[in-house]
């Protein structure tokens, strides 16, 4: 038997041809052994060297099991045993006549436990010459003798090596597609293992862009909210209205975060946009976010075309994000959002805020991650995000293709990048 060099344990087929037909090749073993020893002990002419076809038979059938373990078939127990079989038969076919019914056994043994085809054809070749010179010793020279025992070991080593030959290459093809079974059955775990990590990385990505756009601004703004109502407190102590209208400010925003969380920990659609009306949610922006005191005017058409939720999700996040970094870092003091559906094919939806602060290089590497939140988001849904700036004011425009009139929600495309898309 020939086997694959270099390959690890842990591709060894679990049901390779040791494992599946190894029990009937004990049984026809020890059943072989047996028949011989009964013949010798109770055959009608029992012989003087019965003891030592017994003892020979006892030694061969004790040191099987040990030296051909299927864990050791990589070791040279195999090959030891190899040579014991021979010189066993050898031997019994000098003291006994039937001997020659262990051949039918030692030649697919030999196959089975050699390390090579060559060491199989050589322990073949000494096992008939053996055999031979032991049947020549015990019938003499005699032309018909020899004639025969000529023609049975050219016959058993011809045969003997053709199917070898044939089984030993059936099984190393069946032992190479096993491997290659155990392989693909690795790299396929390998690849499962890997989508799973991949999986979790975006979920916590997902999960790490909805916490800054929506938890994160809305403590910002209750903080805000907080130190506005302490400073009018020591200012004007005596004034509880205002300071009522500074409280109901961070219970409304207090809430709307828990509706937030609400919806994150259940991982579905925002509670902004529940119901899909993405219009809704962006008239609501102006009241929801707390500019401290930035004028925002909304343009807004009459109807959106059809969107699915994940497209209605990354533009409200991109909107709420850009008039949050407004608010936070443009020193603006006027805003516009301005929502379009540009004529042309394909069909695009433009989503574009625009202040008139101190502006910022867009060239430069900001270390914030809302730029980078708002990029990621519109990539996912096959949408783009352009940023300008100046002394004068910034313009942020999104991007996205929309579905064509008529489609429902859930045939609109998904991942399509829109060529030519642009402010």
């Amino acid at each position: 038997m020939s086997y694959i060099s270099g390959r690890t344990e842990r591709l060894l087929p679990a049901r390779s041809v040791w494992t599946t037909s190894m029990v009937w090749w004990h049984a026809g073993f020890y059943a072989a052994l047996a028949s011989v020893s009964y013949l010798a002990l109770f055959g009608s002419d029992r012989e003087p060297g019965t003891p030592l076809v017994i003892g020979s038979l006892l030694l061969l059938g004790i040191a099987y099991p040990f030296l051909t373990r299927t864990k050791d078939l990589r070791t040279s127990r195999p090959t030891v045993y190899v040579a014991l079989l021979v010189v066993v038969v050898v031997f019994l076919s000098f003291v006994y006549d039937g001997a020659g019914v262990l051949l039918f056994v030692a030649f697919p043994q030999v196959w089975m436990f050699t390390a090579s085809q060559r060491q199989g054809v050589a322990a073949t070749a000494i096992l008939c010459a053996g055999v031979a010179v032991g049947q020549v010793s015990r019938w003499g020279l005699s032309g018909t003798e020899v004639y025969g025992i000529t023609a049975q070991l050219v016959t058993s080593f011809v045969a003997s090596c053709m199917i070898g030959l044939w089984i030993s290459k059936v099984i190393q093809q069946s032992e190479q597609r096993a491997e290659l079974l155990a392989e693909l059955e690795a790299t396929r775990h390998e690849l499962n293992v890997a989508e799973q990590a991949r999986g979790a990385l975006a979920e916590r990505e997902r999960m790490a862009r909805e916490i800054h756009d929506t938890l994160a601004q809305g403590f910002t703004s209750i903080a805000m909210l907080s130190e506005a109502a302490q400073a009018q407190l020591r200012v004007q102590p005596q004034d509880p209205a205002g300071l009522l209208r500074s409280l109901a400010a961070i219970s409304g925003t207090a809430r709307e975060n828990l509706t937030q969380a609400r919806a994150l920990v259940a991982s579905g659609v925002p509670s902004d946009v529940q119901g899909g009306d993405l219009l809704a949610a962006l008239e609501r922006l102006p009241n929801s976010l707390h500019l401290d005191g930035i004028r925002l005017t909304t343009a807004l058409p009459d109807r959106l075309p059809p969107l699915p939720s994940t497209q209605q999700v990354a533009l409200l996040r991109t909107a709420q994000e850009a008039l949050n970094n407004v608010r936070r870092h443009s020193g603006a003091t006027a805003a516009e959002l301005l929502v379009e559906t540009p004529a042309g094919d394909p069909p695009l939806l433009r989503l574009a805020v625009t202040d008139n602060g101190h502006g910022f290089d867009t060239a430069a590497d900001h270390p914030g991650f809302g730029l980078k939140s708002m990029a990621a988001r519109l990539d996912e849904i096959g949408g783009r995000l352009q940023v300008t700036s100046s002394p004068a004011g910034t313009r942020l425009v999104a991007v996205v293709p929309t579905a064509a009139p008529g489609l429902r929600d859930a045939d609109a495309p998904q991942g399509t990048h829109a060529p030519g898309a642009g402010a």
